[in-house]
């Protein structure tokens, strides 16, 4: 009777793994299907996954949208996001959303639209939002991809989690950084602080360019930012936008610096003192360049 009962066993665990096996199959036929009726190719949808964009969504609230997955067709691109909600920088949910984005007859965009949905984003959200979805929409129909890669093809900054306008100081006791694994960014080793990794805070692209803060910790001040501008592998601008300076024997008296950047990537960087306030104004070019204001 044990005998019995051990053959049926064997026999159901062996039916039961060549089920899973042909159903993963079927799977897998399916999504090649699907992927060959929407005329794409992998290296289209690899070259895609690595852009991202944030939008607010209130006081201290910033969504960052990574494209997962990208279909493109004659008329429609389907792209499947993983969105990351951070409320005052923490991340505080994880979930996907997949958007329709329909462009006419001239190739422009006309709608985007939560899959299984009607209405069109572009006419519901909250305008700098519909901004976003815009932008997106233009920059994958044109074939716009994040040039900051490594070897792999891989974007070397984490999405920034900090939605524009930006304009807060850092805390440099609380602050959390990401850390570079690319060794592909010429110029970026100037800015290490003598680290095998480069420590950084990612501001939001614009286009192709990255945008980070970095630490210069490692001289006499411990509390020392620079904004760096990335593009095609290279560190194009640098610029000292926060921290403090003194002269040792007058710690009283310091220098602190500050800045902030708007949605058109206009930087303000502040200087007080003890006796005065001074102000410069910057534009970000679209090659990445950090200009100052005339």
């Amino acid at each position: 009777m044990k005998k019995i009962v051990i053959l049926i066993s064997i026999i159901f665990v062996f039916t039961l793994n060549s089920c899973n096996s042909e159903k993963k199959k079927q799977i897998l036929n399916k999504e090649k299907r699907i992927k060959k009726s929407l005329n794409i190719t992998s290296n289209e949808v690899k070259n895609f996954t690595n852009k991202s964009f944030v939008i607010g969504c209130g006081s201290g609230c910033a969504m960052n949208y990574t494209p997962e997955y990208v279909a493109k067709s004659r008329t429609t691109i389907k792209v499947k996001f993983i969105v990351k909600m951070y409320i005052d920088e923490a991340l505080s949910d994880t979930y996907y959303e997949t958007y329709i984005f329909y462009y006419d007859k001239d190739n422009k965009l006309d709608s985007v639209k939560l899959e299984g949905k009607n209405e069109d984003v572009l006419k519901t959200l909250m305008p700098d939002a519909q901004d976003s979805f815009k932008n997106f929409g233009k920059n994958i129909n044109n074939g716009v991809n994040v040039s900051t890669t490594d070897r792999s093809g891989n974007s070397c900054f984490e999405p920034s989690n900090i939605a524009l306008p930006y304009n807060q100081p850092i805390n440099i006791n609380t602050v959390k950084y990401n850390f570079l694994d690319c060794n592909s960014i010429k110029g970026i080793e100037k800015y290490n602080c003598g680290e095998d990794k480069l420590r950084y805070l990612a501001l939001p692209n614009k286009g192709d360019v990255s945008i980070v803060l970095v630490p210069q910790d490692c001289g006499d001040f411990n509390y020392r930012y620079y904004l760096l501008t990335i593009k095609n592998n290279i560190v194009v601008g640098n610029l000292y936008v926060e921290g403090e300076w003194f002269e040792p024997e007058n710690v009283s008296d310091k220098e602190v610096t500050s800045f902030s950047i708007d949605k058109e990537y206009n930087i303000v960087v502040k200087t007080t003192s003890r006796d005065s306030t001074t102000s410069n104004s910057y534009i970000l070019t679209n090659e990445g360049k950090i200009a100052k204001k005339a």
